[in-house]
């Protein structure tokens, strides 16, 4: 559960890689995440957010 937004629950994701030749690959498609530090009832704690989550919060 490392790999996980800690905010939107977003978590990696399994698909296919398809070449021109249509050669089918598993894949893992990640979310991008950051860690960043921010005050959570008056202490200061580290959160994994993705990038989705973190510009919103910067809108606020």
């Amino acid at each position: 559960m490392s790999k996980t937004c800690e905010i939107c629950g977003k978590h990696p994701q399994s698909g296919k890689t398809i070449s021109h030749a249509h050669n089918v690959n598993l894949r893992i498609y990640y979310p991008n995440l950051r860690t960043i530090r921010t005050v959570i009832d008056g202490t200061s704690q580290r959160v994994k957010l993705c990038m989705k989550c973190l510009k919103a919060m910067s809108k606020t």
